[in-house]
């Protein structure tokens, strides 16, 4: 009687396990791309680095964070049937729960990161805003005198603003993203689950035939 009933929670609990395992990661990639500042030396660095970090570290983490959800999608796998269930809609609720925990875990750890950053870092912020803005401006006025039909100049003072640590209220903008981040990471956690279950049968089907 417990022996059926720990195996049911163990494939409830299975979804968790492997969220919290890759959310760890997402963790760690949310922390280097936010707090960068504190590793990186804005004046010995090089100029196209800080132009990349400046330019790609925002699309950079997203990608990660989606890529980390398609891998916990495709690592569960349901153990056992639950009453009325198919293998297929399980693998469907436990790709979007893996995938939605990791989403969860990086909205904590972005809430965290922007309140240290409007607070204890606002200091460090803008000490590294003063020096790379002119650096990466610099860079990117080079880099556009090559292209035959070139954007116009960048300018120092909206770089330098872009770079300036955010605001208390930002942390209500935070909150928003984190929903949409993990309706977003949700379904594709859910979609990558369909594939799998149809391609399930798809298999069971050419077998039987």
């Amino acid at each position: 009687m417990t022996q059926p009933r720990d195996k049911k929670l163990d494939n409830r609990r299975e979804p968790f396990r492997i969220g919290l395992a890759y959310g760890a990661v997402a963790i760690v990639v949310a922390i280097a791309t936010n707090l960068y500042f504190l590793f990186i030396d804005p004046r010995t660095s090089s100029e196209w680095l800080l132009a990349v970090i400046q330019q790609y570290r925002t699309p950079f983490a997203l990608t990660v964070y989606i890529f980390l959800g398609i891998l916990a999608a495709l690592r569960v796998r349901p153990s056992r049937l639950d009453p009325g269930s198919s293998y297929g809609s399980l693998l469907v609720r436990d790709g979007a729960l893996a995938a939605t925990v990791i989403a969860v875990l990086v909205w904590v750890s972005l809430f965290v990161i922007l309140a240290l950053e409007a607070t204890v870092f606002a200091g460090a912020m803008r000490d590294y805003a003063q020096a790379a803005a002119p650096r990466i401006v610099h860079y990117v006025n080079e880099a556009r005198k090559i292209l035959s039909n070139p954007p116009p100049p960048a300018r120092v003072g909206p770089v330098r603003s872009a770079l300036q640590p955010p605001q208390l209220w930002d942390l209500g903008r935070s909150i928003f993203n984190g929903v949409l981040r993990a309706i977003i990471m949700g379904g594709v956690g859910a979609a990558v689950g369909a594939l799998r279950g149809r391609s399930r049968r798809n298999r069971g089907q050419q077998e039987r035939g």
